[in-house]
């Protein structure tokens, strides 16, 4: 007697077809909800802990300590903040505009150009900068600048002038710094609209007759305008915020809004009205992001992000 039983055919086809849709499952990039939660519980504790806990506590005690909500009078009302906001305004924009030229002409080259070795080249160049550190990057342009460095020893060399120019210790040394920092950002910000720009475009509108600057102006421009405009925001917030540059290549005459920071915490011991300075810092990176988010969309900026 046998004791082997067959199952039904029905019972076999429906356990097949279960098999091949297991087996012809679409893979996806995108994580269940059940394994993403568990990986994302160390980020949300560091964020928690680093982030949003020491700014709530920055913004608490800006108006809890010292003279509470007037620490803000304060700061605003002292000559020391009020040209300090002047100065990082003013030399943070020149570095957005010089950044953001400098970065989209980069992005353009790499977009357009045939030769795989300048293509390296320009993005060697690039990401240079992110392999130096801080100081070791402020002390090339210290030696740069100096008065018997190579800028003011080719100056003499060819008669334009008649003695080293002081530029250490001045706005353009700080804004040459931050510039040579804060140009890859912008690069990189800059970098994904170009690479969507179609060059046929410009082919059709050079056989149209356009000039290349009208080509430009009229037809590359308003295609990567939102990738341009993130790109200086980005550089913008990031630039308000430097210390080290300033301190080392500006000294005493190119005060920043962190250089201030720092004298009256550590100098001055007036804690309140750091606070208060740094929220007011803090205020104005938001609501540069803010309306720029505004203008051209929170993907732009994400995508200048990285």
């Amino acid at each position: 007697m046998s004791l082997v039983t067959e199952r039904p055919d029905n019972v076999a086809g429906d356990e097949n077809k279960r098999g091949d849709r297991k087996r012809t499952r679409p893979w996806s990039s995108t994580l269940p909800l059940r394994t993403a939660l568990p990986m994302m519980v160390p980020l949300g504790i560091a964020l928690i802990l680093f982030v949003v806990y020491p700014l709530i506590r920055l913004l608490w005690d800006s108006v809890t300590t010292g003279n509470g909500p007037g620490n803000y009078a304060d700061a605003l009302s002292s000559g020391a903040v009020r040209r300090a906001i002047g100065v990082t305004l003013l030399d943070s924009a020149v570095v957005m505009l010089l950044a953001v030229v400098g970065g989209t002409a980069l992005a353009w080259a790499v977009r357009t150009s045939r030769h795989k070795w300048l293509k390296g080249l320009i993005w060697g160049a690039v990401l240079l900068p992110f392999w130096m550190g801080v100081v070791v990057k402020n002390y090339a342009f210290a030696l740069l600048l100096a008065r018997e460095g190579p800028i003011n020893s080719v100056l003499l060399d060819l008669g334009l002038i008649r003695q080293p120019l002081e530029l250490m210790y001045t706005p353009i040394a700080v804004v040459l710094g931050m510039t040579y920092t804060m140009l890859p950002y912008a690069f990189l910000a800059v970098f994904p609209s170009v690479g969507t720009v179609n060059l046929d475009l410009i082919n059709a509108s050079r056989v149209m007759g356009a000039s290349q600057r009208g080509t430009f102006a009229r037809v590359v421009l308003p295609l990567i305008r939102p990738g341009v405009i993130a790109g200086g925001a980005i550089v913008f917030a990031m630039a308000i915020g430097f210390y080290v540059t300033p301190v080392l290549l500006g000294g005493a005459q190119t005060p920043f809004i962190a250089s201030v920071i720092s004298d009256d915490i550590f100098r001055f011991f007036d804690y309140p009205r750091a606070a208060a300075t740094s929220v007011i810092l803090l205020v104005i990176a938001l609501t540069t992001l803010a309306v720029t988010i505004k203008a051209v969309g929170l993907r732009a900026v994400r995508g200048g992000l990285g």
